[in-house]
């Protein structure tokens, strides 16, 4: 199946009407992109509430806002001063200037105060911030959920090889990839099982030498899916033989010959 990519997944999060419909029909049915729409919604709600953006993401700006643009853009002008009343008290509301010669109200908008114009910047400078945070978030999110997602992985399968038990029936019970370009150095072995016991230990992947006899150890598999490294040039020393294994808790490296499935790389 294929997903929408990381980019229309923000998107939705983001409620972006201009989505393409078929992406956002995916979106909406698929388990796995939904629940990712639903977790950078959740994170990106989260970042809104923090920085005090409770409000409609998006909004019409009143005539104010623009007048308090048209007065931080232009030249400064010095406050107007607010004029007192009979009783010395201060008279509230915008003092519009009286042109020189005329005994009416000027024609020209009254000019914010300094003080309103640096709320305004402080204002706009608030929600930049908090904009510029949300994008960052949304983006790392994104990142960490490249880099750590299981079962996804940039690096190209070079072979794929059944997993399977070692009696008779050779029932398949998991699948092992082999990740990386043919031949190179920092390969990776991907192994994919169904459920199964432990018994009273762990799991253990190995890879066994056409030999019979020489094996080394890639690590416990905890669950039912993980990657390990491939130590350099194992596979062309004859190191091609997958197999997990039931090991106890007794201190003692070697293999306990009590194996549950097995499979064999191509050289």
């Amino acid at each position: 199946m294929t997903h929408v990519t990381d980019e229309v997944l923000a998107a939705l999060a983001l409620g972006d009407p201009d989505v393409d419909p078929a992406d956002r029909q995916h979106a909406e049915t698929c388990p796995l992109c939904s629940e990712e729409v639903a977790e950078l919604a959740s994170v990106h709600g989260l970042l809104r509430e923090e920085a005090g953006m409770r409000g409609a993401h998006r909004v019409d700006p009143g005539p104010h806002v623009w007048q308090r643009i048209l007065a931080a853009t232009g030249d400064d002008v010095p406050a107007a001063q607010e004029p007192a009343a009979a009783d010395g008290s201060t008279v509230e509301g915008p003092v519009e200037p009286v042109a020189s010669g005329s005994s009416g109200p000027s024609d020209r908008p009254a000019v914010p105060s300094l003080a309103a114009r640096r709320a305004g910047r402080q204002s706009r400078r608030s929600w930049w911030l908090a904009g510029t945070a949300a994008a960052c978030l949304l983006i790392g999110v994104l990142v960490g959920r490249a880099v750590w997602a299981p079962g996804e992985t940039s690096e190209s399968v070079v072979a794929t090889v059944p997993l399977t038990t070692l009696d008779a029936s050779k029932q398949k019970e998991g699948t092992a990839e082999l990740l990386g370009n043919q031949g190179s150095q920092g390969q990776e072995l991907r192994i994919d099982t169904r459920p199964m016991s432990s018994g009273s230990g762990y799991v253990e992947v190995w890879l066994i030498n056409t030999d019979g006899k020489r094996m080394v150890s890639l690590g416990v598999l905890s669950g039912t899916e993980a990657t390990f490294p491939v130590p350099p040039d194992a596979l062309a020393q004859g190191y091609t033989i997958v197999d997990l294994s039931r090991e106890q808790y007794d201190d003692r490296p070697q293999h306990s010959g009590d194996s549950i499935m097995r499979g064999t790389l191509p050289v």
